[in-house]
């Protein structure tokens, strides 16, 4: 199997004519007709995305998966945890979350490691720290030996990998982006349906040792996907990309020479940044104006998640009513993530329109859930929540990609991830601070749904540049 190429790829440079053409091949970096692992290959006909895009949708759907499985996982064994390691039950949820605050943190290293050393095997090797982190924790004795297992290991793995996987697949899809992307996505929430009740069955049967070792045997199917990612790539990598080294002078008593060379040293730094890190794009105008609407977003999600259920004990409801809330609410957002692409490819709707409703209709039902006390309008209230959250969290990455381009995917994404992670880190006590101050959830989530208006306001100056 063939894709055709538009130049050759010894081809530096396009004209404005050919640029200006829908790409017709998958390009993993720039310059150069890569494949997923990093390496150049012979080109590959089929349609948009082809093979190699499929295989990449699979790897994103792994990793969303087997992060749930790793995050999930612990969260369910707090207790027990608690009790085997003699401690404190903020100390263990403390370790998830630090979990999730390191995949943030590392996420920026995501780009540089692919094009380093190809998507597929930095794939595989994600896949392998995952397992170990949870094969590794059935040992421990001690919260602080759990917490260094799963933030070093774990946490890094989920950070990298997750960039890595999400720009495979932006690179290999043009017309049906945002159905692979949502494709792709429904694997947090297949995760969150199956490894909720599978952990819980392997507690019962195993202790939790055992169930560390069966969660991380789970986990090295990740592998597997990596794997496949390499094995559509040719031997020869391409050494374009490898890290630039610093220039070699001779050595003066000259203190101008001495100068000059740290100049010349700081001068390499700085483009190595640059270049491996997309430090440019912290002074692009569009990059911060999509990063304001993916955080809000996030940021408005993951606060429904923490607080829904006592939101809705202190309005009234049972918590067998809170856990249907929840339930019907996650299957309308494993239908958004699906329903989303195929509005958007088949043009039944633009991605800016769809986007803009979906940020009016959440941020209006956070504002209402906290002051609904029937059941059915707190259901629907749940169901537009998580259905608006499930097209945003895909049609997010698409805008992504319009605005700043598939060559500054991996960057954006990284960046992205890191700002996600220290407004959460910054701000996520917020809601509970004024529940506290308050003795009321409805100040909180009237906070909640204003958070997640503001992305309103990017959105339609992106709309409006872009004309």
């Amino acid at each position: 199997m063939y894709i055709s190429c538009p130049c050759p790829p010894s081809t530096s440079s396009k004209t404005l004519e050919q640029e200006s053409q829908p790409p017709r091949t998958l390009f993993l970096h720039q310059n150069s007709p890569w494949t997923m692992s990093g390496v150049v290959s012979n080109s590959l006909e089929g349609p948009d995305g082809g093979r190699p895009g499929w295989v990449a949708v699979l790897a994103l759907w792994t990793e969303n998966l087997m992060e749930t499985g790793i995050t999930k996982g612990l969260g369910i064994m707090l207790p027990i945890l608690q009790i085997q390691l003699t401690s404190q039950m903020w100390i263990i949820g403390w370790i998830a979350s630090l979990t999730i605050a390191t995949s943030g943190f590392v996420a920026p290293f995501g780009g540089l490691v692919s094009r380093r050393f190809g998507a597929g095997y930095v794939m595989m090797t994600c896949g392998v720290m995952m397992s170990a982190a949870a094969i590794a924790g059935s040992f421990v004795e001690n919260s602080l030996q759990l917490a260094l297992l799963y933030t070093l290991l774990a946490g890094t793995a989920i950070g990298i990998s997750s960039v890595v996987a999400k720009e495979a697949v932006g690179r290999c899809f043009t017309k049906n982006y945002a159905t692979a992307n949502g494709i792709a996505r429904t694997g947090y929430s297949v995760g969150l349906i199956v490894f909720a009740p599978l952990v819980q069955l392997f507690l019962n049967t195993y202790g939790w040792r055992g169930t560390m070792l069966l969660v991380g045997a789970i986990t090295m199917h990740f592998v597997a996907s990596g794997a496949v990612m390499v094995a559509t790539r040719q031997p020869e990598l391409d050494q374009s990309n490898a890290y630039q080294t610093l220039p070699q002078t001779e050595r003066t008593n000259s203190s101008s020479a001495h100068e000059s060379t740290l100049r010349s040293h700081r001068s390499s730094l700085r483009k190595f940044v640059s270049k491996n890190f997309e430090a440019g794009l912290l002074l692009n105008a569009r990059f911060w104006l999509v990063a304001v609407i993916s955080c809000c977003t996030i940021y408005a999600y993951l606060m429904w998640i923490v607080y829904f259920v006592s939101q809705a004990q202190s309005n009234g409801f049972t918590l067998e009513e809170a856990g249907s809330f929840v339930t019907i609410a996650g299957i309308a957002n494993l239908f958004g993530k699906i329903s989303q692409g195929l509005i958007t490819d088949r043009g039944v709707m633009s991605s800016w329109t769809l986007v803009a409703v979906c940020i009016v209709m959440s941020s209006v039902s956070y504002l209402a859930s906290s002051l609904l006390t029937s059941f059915w309008p707190m259901m629907t209230s749940a169901v537009l929540i998580l259905f608006s959250d499930g097209v945003l969290s895909c049609q997010t990455d698409v805008l992504v990609k319009q605005v700043l381009g598939v060559e500054l995917l991996a960057g954006a994404f990284g960046w992205i991830g890191l700002k996600v992670t220290l407004l959460l880190v910054a701000l996520g006590f917020l809601p509970g601070l004024v529940y506290d101050l308050t003795g009321s959830y409805t100040a909180a989530f009237l906070l909640i749904g204003s958070v997640q208006a503001v992305p309103l306001v990017p959105l339609l100056m992106l709309r409006y540049s872009q004309r």
